[in-house]
């Protein structure tokens, strides 16, 4: 990572070999590339990565593939053959990363061990995302999201009181785990590179404890109060008023309203200031005690009034609040669009795709999409021909084979 032009991109330089298929670790691969890492991510030929037939796809397009894969440099690659290990090991000999998602144990049946890969590259850092980890006994058994929202106690405390415990419809768990990957990443990268070890390490990423470890202080109020954390709808056990009111147009707003100032704000605002002195709401945690009725005050406000109307009138109050909105209506909101929440990103066929942006800003080095996921083996020639100097005979033969 020497040598590096000014004004380059923060990871310019940085070599990331990926093979790793659908969500959380790929995630981690696709932030690193957004920030400039160059990342080649390996497919098992003919059959690729299991992303391409997630959900659904429209004229060829699917658009979570597209997301998640975009950025990257695509090849082809069975690295379950000795003839693909031998190509895989070369990639390494100068890469800075290695990022996998087998099931704990594939990569040593198939002789790719990482105290092996330290002898041609020192300097590795190797991130393994797996479902449960790579001890303990459940680290054999495959883990995917839905399972880590489930046991993590996510679901157990999401959904309505009267209601079944409830998983998310997005990624969740998975993307827990690709930022926990990431960051760990960089971590690892800066105790190599700044602190100067020189050396590389294995990061045992599980998904289970990605999504646990972002859900609260839960096993700490559980020893307290001996009682788990429960299924409240959308109100908190930390903050009331905290839910979601329907206006008299049937739309939504989200409230926040914790603090003693904003309390008195709200109280005036709907028109009850006398709640402040009331001992049921004088204080946070007596209206977290009473939220049922402190709800009723609000939600007998909102029915009065249009969207439009409460907003203005939050906003000019100076309340925290929110209105439910859905993708639609942030592309239409004009701070989404001032901050490129969403953005037009170059696709294969020279047709442009709407996505979302690069987060978080920096504001020297800032991340960039540079095209969107693109079709298997695409850049096989520039790998094989021009990064390892394989003949054209060589590659064809390789394909041939199965290899590639």
């Amino acid at each position: 990572m020497t040598g590096i032009e000014a004004g380059a991109a923060a990871l310019a330089g940085l070599k990331v070999v990926e093979c790793a298929t659908v969500i959380a670790a790929p995630l981690c691969g696709r932030m690193l590339a957004d920030f400039g890492a160059e990342v080649i991510h390996v497919e098992p030929p003919g059959k690729g990565d299991h992303l391409r037939n997630f959900g659904f796809d429209v004229d060829g397009i699917n658009p979570w593939w597209k997301y998640y894969s975009r950025n990257k440099k695509l090849i082809t690659l069975d690295i379950s053959k000795a003839a693909g290990r031998e190509i895989l090991l070369d990639l390494l000999k100068d890469a800075d990363i290695f990022i996998e998602n087998f099931r704990t144990g594939r990569l040593d049946e198939w002789g790719i061990r990482f105290e092996d890969l330290q002898k041609i590259n020192p300097r590795l850092i190797m991130v393994s995302v797996t479902g449960f980890g790579q001890t303990g006994p459940y680290a054999s058994q495959p883990g995917f999201g839905t399972l880590v929202e489930a046991m993590s106690g996510f679901a157990e405390m999401t959904g309505e009181v009267d209601g079944p415990p409830t998983l998310p419809q997005f990624p969740l768990a998975d993307t827990c785990a690709g930022f926990y990957a990431t960051m760990a990443t960089m971590f690892a990268v800066y105790n190599r590179d700044v602190v100067g070890t020189g050396k590389g390490q294995v990061i045992d990423v599980s998904i289970w404890e990605s999504l646990f470890s972002i859900l609260g202080p839960n096993a700490t109020v559980d020893r307290m109060t001996g009682t788990p954390p429960r299924r409240m709808g959308n109100r908190a056990p930390t903050s009331a008023p905290r839910n979601t009111y329907k206006t008299s147009d049937g739309r939504f707003v989200a409230l926040a309203g914790a603090t003693q100032t904003t309390a008195k704000r709200l109280f005036a605002m709907i028109g009850k200031p006398e709640l402040m002195d009331d001992p049921r709401f004088k204080t946070n945690m007596a209206r977290v005690r009473n939220v049922v009725e402190l709800d009723a005050y609000i939600d007998e406000w909102m029915g009065r009034h249009t969207l439009a109307d409460v907003v203005g009138i939050l906003r000019q109050a100076d309340v925290p609040f929110g209105p439910v909105f859905n993708v639609a209506d942030i592309a239409r909101d004009a701070h989404a669009q001032i901050r490129q929440m969403i953005v037009d990103v170059p696709d294969e066929n020279g047709t442009t795709l709407p996505m979302e942006g690069v987060f978080p800003r920096m504001t020297g080095t800032p991340g960039k999409v540079r095209h969107a996921g693109k079709s298997m083996g695409a850049d096989n020639d520039e790998i094989y021909l021009k990064r390892l100097g394989m003949t054209r005979q060589a590659v064809d033969q390789l394909i041939k084979d199965g290899i590639v």
